[in-house]
């Protein structure tokens, strides 16, 4: 019998959740949030069975539907099978299904509703606190599914975020023994249509230190064509054009595929230059580290920023006077996902029409000042002017800034101006 105490610690635990999607199959893995523990579901108890197609099956004529390995049993029974969800998802356009059409969030919302459900298996659904939703490639788009297939849920998770396969690569190895960091990492990914690689690299003469991600696909390397005459040769030229010129501590080999004989050589060769790791569940697990950091930072990935492709590679700011002294206004941080950055500010302009914002990259390099100029701003005497200024990414290089005039009080009344520019980082 446990002490009462563990008892109760059980009962109150807090979970974080990351789940995989991907056209082909998702993953769903688990762990307490005051812990580093992490399992992943098994749609098969007491086995490693851990891939769930991303496939639904409607009977036809009639509302009932089937999800994951039950959609792949009934595929052949009449009816209507539904599969490559993201891709769907990402085209944002509605689904027809014999006479009737669906969003592609409520295709999303019903695949997910099942495949959370392994989430049972290890803890309550109910004590889950934070979830990551890992997908291939991010982008705005496919966020808003995503986002609208969660709400759709109703679950009770306080905090649900998204990110790349990138970055749950990035977040997997923060968490994995020092010792795999000391030189790059590298990841062969086999579950999508081409074999790619993820290759990562830290600059460990910045701080915070800098995590950057490579990645490369050949489309000679379809993965449902590993029989096909001359493709162990292919995909030995693949590793060894990624590796060249890098130290690599570990390799990880992601899909069923690797466990063929085809790529044994291959294998033999990357072993020699690092450790060499097999499995199918790095991509959940990443996305439940970053899950657990969002809920309760770890000192583990303190002292490190991501810079994947989604990501702004820039701190953005103002110089301002506070209190009569030089101080620096943060505006957008950089490491966060680009389409996530935004702010909102209003500032007292000292005198002049101009603007001055402060960019700072992230890789090192010299701080770049760039200057708005207001066009056509009211003459007034200096300090009162209150401005409103609102910052928005467009993309991952370009800042959409808007600055409205709001005046100052009823001595010198907002006059209905508004200026918009581009600021490109």
């Amino acid at each position: 019998m446990e002490p009462l105490d563990q008892e109760l610690k059980k009962r109150n635990r807090e979970y974080a959740v990351g789940l995989d999607l991907t056209d082909g199959f998702s993953k769903v893995s688990v762990g307490p949030v005051d812990s580093d523990e992490i399992e992943t579901g098994s749609v098969m108890p007491g086995q490693n069975v851990y891939q769930v197609p991303t496939a639904l099956f409607k009977r036809a004529e009639v509302n009932q539907w089937f999800a994951g390995r039950e959609a792949d049993k009934y595929r052949e029974a009449g009816g209507f099978y539904i599969d490559k969800l993201v891709t769907k998802a990402r085209a944002g356009e509605d689904v027809t299904i014999g006479s009737e059409s669906f969003r592609p969030s409520a295709l999303l919302a019903l695949y997910m509703k099942r495949i959370l459900s392994l989430v049972n298996t290890v803890a309550p659904l109910s004590k889950v606190t934070s979830l990551m939703i890992t997908v291939d490639t991010l982008d705005a788009d496919l966020v808003t599914v995503l986002d609208e297939a969660v709400r759709s849920l109703g679950l009770k998770t306080k905090e649900v975020h998204f990110q790349s396969h990138m970055e749950s690569f990035y977040n997997y190895m923060l968490f994995q023994p020092r010792e795999l960091l000391n030189r790059d990492a590298l990841l062969i990914d086999g579950t999508g249509e081409y074999i790619k690689s993820l290759r990562m690299e830290c600059n460990k003469n910045t701080t915070p230190i800098v995590a950057f991600i490579d990645s490369h696909e050949d489309s000679k390397l379809a993965t449902n064509d590993t029989e096909a005459p001359g493709y162990s040769a292919v995909f030995k030229a693949f590793t060894e054009s990624v590796t060249e010129g890098h130290m690599i501590s570990a390799t990880f080999l992601i899909g069923d595929i690797f466990r063929d004989e085809w790529c044994h050589d291959s294998v033999t060769a990357l072993c020699r230059k690092g450790r060499v790791f097999q499995g199918n569940n790095l991509f959940s697990k990443g996305a439940c580290y970053a899950a657990k950091s969002g809920v309760s930072p770890s000192i583990i990935n303190s002292g490190f920023v991501f810079l994947g492709n989604d990501k702004l590679k820039c701190n953005v700011g103002m110089n301002v006077s506070k209190r009569g002294e030089d101080a620096y206004l943060p505006l957008l941080d950089g490491g966060i996902n680009w389409f996530d950055a935004r702010n909102e500010c209003e500032v007292i302009l000292d005198k002049g029409n101009k603007l001055s914002f402060v960019i700072t990259p992230l890789t090192g390099k010299n701080p770049e000042t760039v200057d708005i100029i207001l066009n056509d701003l009211p003459k007034r005497p200096p300090r009162t002017t209150r401005l409103n200024i609102k910052l928005k990414m467009q993309s991952e290089t370009r800042i959409a800034v808007t600055v409205k005039d709001l005046g100052f009080g009823e001595l010198f009344p907002a006059e209905n101006i508004e200026w918009n520019e581009v600021i490109s980082v």
